[in-house]
């Protein structure tokens, strides 16, 4: 969970002991966003600005040049809140609002963000089109921009999510079959697997490198695994555009894999493999 430094939760703090935004927690809000005006600024941030109704809660950082560095837009304020954050160096966040105030017989906490994948693109951005229609329009064009761009990358990342572990899946699954053709559709014809072992009787360590057709070579002529070692277990460590990195363990050995995308296609590109 995460405290995110100058956010919508630190205007509420920092702005309810002025302006008289202290009383804002029992006012009726309207149901278009507008501007509060004479917002406490935090020296050595970017300029801020603050748009509120009943549903959302908008905080906008501008440059010195009166540039939009970023936003964070705070939705379903009263029921489920959370919050899409957007900046210029950073990317996007999508969490959901811990108020603080789920203890019992505790004070209430600081708010914080707290980590929540699941965004409602489309009903968002429609209704803040509706609620928006009073802010300046580079404002709302740029939020309602970004909003959709953050549901197509979350789609597009979740697609490679499935095409990556399905690449993991038929190099394992191929060579403990013993299935070439599954393996060879996986494999980049450079791929190299390192093995790391440890000699039992001597005690040293060596590394035994194999070609991608060694690879598939020797899964064909073992292709009689037992049962029990067929478990997979796969954990995608890190994906970057068209990188990733995977971990794949089984019952005997642990497989770390780099994979990169050739021609929309993930491949397998090296190997280091430790037998449990």
């Amino acid at each position: 969970m995460n405290r995110i430094h100058g956010n919508v939760i630190d205007v509420w703090k920092n702005n309810s002991h002025c302006n008289g935004l202290d009383k804002l927690r029992g006012f009726n809000f309207p149901d278009m966003l507008y501007e509060i005006q004479k917002i406490k600024q935090n020296d050595g941030e970017p300029r801020r600005r603050w748009f509120i109704d009943d549903y959302f809660d908008l905080i906008v950082w501008l440059s010195e040049a009166d540039e939009i560095e970023g936003f964070q837009l705070c939705y379903d304020k009263t029921r489920n809140q959370h919050a899409l954050t957007w900046s210029k160096s950073t990317g996007y966040m999508h969490n959901s609002v811990d108020s603080g105030e789920d203890k019992p017989g505790k004070p209430k906490g600081i708010p914080l963000l707290v980590a929540d994948g699941d965004f409602q693109h489309e009903e968002i951005a429609n209704r803040f089109r509706k609620e928006s229609k009073k802010l300046e329009q580079r404002i709302s064009d740029l939020v309602c921009e970004k909003i959709m761009q953050y549901s197509m990358s979350t789609f597009k990342m979740n697609v490679d999510v499935l095409a990556i572990r399905q690449a993991a899946l038929d190099y394992i699954e191929g060579e403990y079959e013993g299935d070439a053709e599954k393996m060879l559709k996986v494999l980049h014809p450079e791929v190299v697997r390192r093995e790391f072992i440890t000699d039992p009787k001597t005690g040293k360590d060596r590394l035994e490198q194999k070609s991608g057709m060694s690879m598939v070579k020797g899964a064909s002529a073992s292709s009689e695994t037992p049962r029990e070692r067929l478990k997979k277990d796969i954990s995608i460590l890190e994906t970057f555009e068209k990188v990733a990195s995977v971990k794949a363990a089984s019952a005997n050995r642990t497989d770390y894999i780099h994979m990169v995308k050739f021609d929309k296609k993930w491949m397998i590109v090296n190997v280091l493999r430790t037998l449990n």
